[in-house]
């Protein structure tokens, strides 16, 4: 097979033992392994002559095929994006020829689709309700979706006021299960709550807007009462106007408002 004028005749075409896959026999002799469908797009069938040209084209579609084959089985699974596809084919060639090739093949099937791989998700985070659209674009980057296509189907299919519907009942559960806490400090953690799952200042804004924030009196008064004793006792090493400022400072760390810390301070200098 030196010489690219040579001509070769198929002589025979042998199934394998792997569905879709056969044997190519030229001049009485195995030459080359290809898929069905290389077979028939080529009419690799007995009687069929081949140039070397020829046959390097055959085999090029054939790896061709077999990387198809193999992305396939890839995004069977779960939905993929573009950038994703791309990655695996690129752990398994480094033909940059072949992996456009494929992609664009990928495409004209509808097999990858970046905006409706991006739509479907955004559709689906702004119907599950525990993420803000925040979390939605970062997600879709992160699977190498543009940004551009990622803002746009949020303000398309998860826009403001469905945010602000999803971020209520979430706020409202984060706020209850931080009742342990001064009041000032359960709204800074129910904000950095709706932060982390992805739900913008203003939403998070509206959403406390409408929480049910009423709290126990007796309550936030016995939490100020301990953490005051606490810093109280901590700072007693130091001048009296200092041991204040002190225990003014951690007070406030710790969410108690101005008005509670003083009525307590009050309450210490009474008992002096």
């Amino acid at each position: 097979m030196c010489q690219q004028s040579q001509l070769y005749k198929v002589t025979k075409v042998e199934a394998q033992k792997r569905p879709g896959r056969y044997n190519i026999y030229l001049d009485d002799e195995y030459a080359f392994p290809v898929s069905e469908e290389v077979l028939i797009q080529y009419h690799l069938f007995k009687g069929k002559t081949l140039t070397n040209s020829l046959i390097q084209t055959i085999q090029a579609a054939d790896q061709q095929s077999k990387l198809f084959a193999q992305v396939v089985d890839f995004i069977s699974y779960q939905s993929r994006t573009t950038a994703e596809v791309r990655t695996k084919l690129q752990g398994l060639t480094e033909d940059t020829d072949q992996i456009e090739a494929i992609l664009t093949h990928l495409e004209q099937l509808a097999l990858i689709n970046d905006q409706q791989y991006a739509q479907r998700y955004v559709q689906q985070v702004a119907l599950a309700g525990k993420k803000g659209p925040i979390a939605a674009v970062r997600y879709l980057v992160q699977k190498g979706i543009s940004e551009n296509l990622a803002h746009s189907m949020v303000a398309q299919f998860y826009p403001d006021d469905q945010a602000t519907v999803n971020a209520r009942p979430l706020a409202q559960k984060a706020f209850d299960q931080y009742a342990r806490y001064p009041y000032n400090k359960r709204i800074e953690k129910t904000k950095l709550s709706l932060v982390r799952k992805g739900f913008t200042f203003a939403t998070i804004d509206e959403a406390l807007a409408e929480l049910d924030d009423t709290v126990d009196e007796t309550e936030q008064a016995a939490l100020l009462e301990k953490a005051g004793q606490k810093a109280w006792h901590r700072y007693r090493g130091v001048d009296r106007f200092q041991r204040v400022q002190k225990v003014k400072q951690a007070l406030m760390r710790q969410g108690f408002s101005f008005a509670d810390i003083d009525q307590f301070l009050d309450n210490i200098e009474e008992q002096q």
